[in-house]
């Protein structure tokens, strides 16, 4: 990755290869980190990165005292697991997509000469990490976690396209990940191995929360449509969306939109029209009276049921009948 610093800091500021005492805590404690320190008029810039075994590990950091954007490049191919610990990041993309991300990560698909634009803030501190996985180790996850293997088709293949797997919380767990492998207190070459295993642990979280998450989607999807099957079977069943909205594990208003996406329509005017429908069958294919209809398909006031079903069909439910539909 190819990070560029907007002119009024690249070239009015200096730059040196190590972190000053003011920045000591944000140093990386690996053997052979590469450090950019650079400070100036619009403010501070550090970038530190690392080769962990076979993966490469980076963090960046901003304490920008002006409105600043940094331009960040891919070099060549590769897949990107990029994270903001703090602070409110705003990504430009080429095409004109913005995000505002804070506290998420997520794996990136990178082709070569693909760039996107930070934007940050005067007087926020901003703090982000990128590891750049092993495609042995990413090879050998798609086994268990197949999001993966759209991403590697893509790499494989030198694709020319950005692809990014969902956005997700950058939680405790992965940053235990982190802590673990920044604090480990012994040397030798038990190092490699340790880093590694950290490294590995770190994206697996990732993965674990996004498959998790589809996991529940799936669920949440399965619990809608059954709803949908139900109202369908039974419309004349009297239903409250803000119960079963909770049952399903979705907000009153989700569940609409959800159920509006698959029907076109809301849950009370869905449930009205699969009742009027039922009643048109019973009042052509049935001596039964229009009252035991109203009731049978939902409406305990037959004469409110009449209203609804001229105001849909233009005709009465006795003009129905006597129309012979």
């Amino acid at each position: 990755m190819n990070f560029q610093l907007p002119d009024s800091l690249a070239f009015e500021a200096e730059t040196i290869d190590h972190i000053p005492i003011k920045h000591r805590r944000l140093q990386l404690p690996f053997a052979g980190t590469r450090t950019i320190y650079t400070t100036g008029a619009a403010g501070t810039f550090i970038h530190q990165q690392v080769e962990i075994g076979d993966h490469l590990y980076a963090e960046q950091y901003f304490e920008p005292t002006a409105d600043t954007e940094v331009y960040i490049s891919a070099t060549e191919p590769m897949l990107v697991l990029y994270g903001i610990l703090s602070g409110n990041m705003h990504l430009k993309y080429p095409d004109g997509r913005m995000f505002p991300q804070s506290k998420k990560r997520a794996l990136h698909y990178f082709p070569a000469g693909f760039s996107y634009t930070v934007a940050t803030l005067a007087g926020q501190k901003y703090h982000s990490i990128y590891v750049i996985p092993s495609v042995q180790l990413l090879t050998e996850l798609a086994v268990s976690y197949p999001q993966l293997a759209t991403l590697l088709s893509l790499l494989k293949r030198n694709s020319p396209s950005h692809d990014v797997l969902p956005y997700r919380k950058f939680n405790g767990d992965a940053r235990n990940e982190l802590d673990k492998m920044k604090n480990w207190a012994l040397s030798g070459q038990a190092n490699p191995i340790y880093y590694n295993s950290r490294i590995s642990d770190f994206v697996i979280s990732y993965l674990e929360d996004i498959q998790q998450e589809s996991k529940t989607v799936s669920a949440i999807t399965k619990k809608i449509e059954d709803f949908i099957a139900q109202v369908e079977q039974h419309p004349e069943k009297q239903v409250n969306v803000n119960q079963q909205a909770q049952q399903i594990g979705l907000s009153p208003r989700a569940l609409e939109n959800a159920f509006k996406a698959r029907k076109g329509t809301t849950v009370i005017m869905y449930i009205q029209q699969k009742r009027l429908e039922k009643a048109k069958e019973l009042i052509s294919g049935t001596t039964n009276s229009i009252a035991e209809i109203s009731f049978e398909v939902g409406y305990t006031d037959h004469s409110y049921f009449s209203r609804i079903f001229k105001r849909s069909t233009g005709k009465t439910p006795n003009e129905y009948r006597k129309n012979g539909h």
